[in-house]
């Protein structure tokens, strides 16, 4: 219709020998003609794509949602099962819905053995001389049988290997140096002096210090935490530690996301007396803990509110994380069991060399001791990287499956 009103207008300017009248009458055709067309049809909407009208549906999801949705799937099949939480040292539940403890713990290296020389022009040892006062030569202080029966308490130094004693209170009992490697043992030398394994220590403290636990069962743990509710998510986390009469306690914590964006970081203030503070590898400093306002309490509230029951926590050793934080949760995924050691357990690869090997990135460098946000970003690439390479793997097979298959030809079968 609009091109028949076109036309009418073409002619009229073509015709010069038209009269007034006839020339308004097709004006007026031209404009009643216009007027009265109907407008097209509207154009059909597009049908939307699959992935469209998942994001349109209700509740709406960002895109970054349903990728930790997806990355959450790919990690399933590296969930730790409740053996594998055993068998490394997890802190796990003794009863459903429980806030109590109980842990495995391997039982140490065995001492090196030291080769010494017996003294042939020592003097004889008479029982009630000086040297069997009651005092040992390690400056022990003198202790009754009451004390030793209610109070006393048998702890095993993690830097020396040596047993000493406390109080239940943290309160030394016997008081020596100890004298400790640092370093790994790394080809039989130890990497901090590059002495002998066996040697004397190359580092000296006026406290031997404990980890908080102690080999085989240990339990139960009061004081732990765990979500109750689903919140979603993947999160790697990684923590910093120091030594207190009361074994290893909490000093920084740090939370990342899946974009390594930071979800939580604070330094926390131990509870007991603080013996060590361990920078050389947690970098934590007493000017740092002085001004630490949070305790370990106010950081189990801060994690259980965006850490639920499906939330997957990534980590390095994260038995170690959860023991400090007292978080009991088992959708954990540990770089350990998802790049072990050539040799099996109890060997491990460190972070460090996990992330030179596979990433290309030094991290650990600094002379001012670890960092748990680094080390978190590690553990969440090192995460990233397998995933990715398991996708790979499975695109390459479904590749494989579709080729086909041809027969071998036999032309004298085939002319049989």
């Amino acid at each position: 219709m609009q091109h028949f009103c076109e036309h009418l207008y073409d002619r009229f300017c073509q015709d010069s020998s038209m009269s007034a009248a006839d020339t308004a009458s097709i004006i007026e055709r031209v404009q009643k003609i216009k007027n009265c067309t109907p407008a097209p049809p509207a154009r059909p909407p597009s049908p939307l794509p699959v992935q469209d009208i998942f994001m349109s549906s209700q509740p709406a999801l960002p895109p970054q949602a349903i990728f930790v949705e997806e990355l959450a799937a790919a990690l399933e099949p590296h969930l730790l099962s409740r053996a594998q939480l055993w068998e490394l040292g997890y802190p796990v539940e003794i009863e459903p819905n429980s806030t109590k403890a109980v842990m495995y713990v391997n039982a140490p290296p065995p001492r090196p053995t030291v080769f010494t020389c017996w003294n042939l022009n020592a003097p004889e040892f008479v029982p009630g001389s000086q040297t069997d006062s009651g005092v040992s030569l390690s400056n022990s202080t003198l202790r009754s049988d009451s004390e030793q029966v209610t109070d006393e308490v048998e702890r095993l130094c993690v830097r020396c290997n040596n047993v000493f004693h406390m109080t239940r209170n943290g309160k030394y009992l016997t008081q020596s140096f100890c004298s400790y490697h640092w370093g790994r043992v790394v080809d039989g030398h130890y990497a901090c002096c590059n002495k002998g394994f066996g040697s004397k220590g190359c580092a000296f403290s006026f406290y031997h210090v404990w980890s908080g636990t102690k080999p085989g069962i240990n339990g139960p743990l009061e004081g732990y935490v765990r979500p109750h509710s689903p919140r979603g998510g993947v999160y790697a986390i990684d923590t910093e530690m120091c030594y207190t009469t009361a074994g290893l306690e909490l000093a920084s914590v740090a939370v990342i996301d899946v974009n390594g964006h930071v979800v939580y970081q604070t330094h926390v203030r131990p509870s007991a007396p603080i013996l060590c503070y361990n920078t050389r590898f947690s970098g934590i400093r007493p000017r740092v803990l002085d001004r630490a306002t949070k305790t370990l309490q106010d950081v189990q509230y801060d994690l259980l509110e965006f850490v639920g029951t499906d939330t997957i926590l990534v980590g390095h050793a994260l038995e170690n994380d959860l023991k400090v934080l007292k978080l009991l949760h088992t959708a954990v995924v540990d770089t350990c069991a998802m790049y072990p050691h050539a040799r099996g357990l109890p060997m491990r690869r460190s972070l460090r060399d996990l992330s030179k090997g596979l990433l290309g990135r030094n991290i650990q460098q600094s002379s001012a001791g670890h960092s748990a946000l680094e080390d978190a970003q590690a553990v969440m690439d090192l995460i990233l990287l397998k995933v990715k390479e398991e996708q790979m793997l499975r695109e390459c097979q479904s590749t494989s499956n579709k080729l086909y298959s041809f027969e071998p030809y036999y032309p004298l079968v085939c002319a049989a």
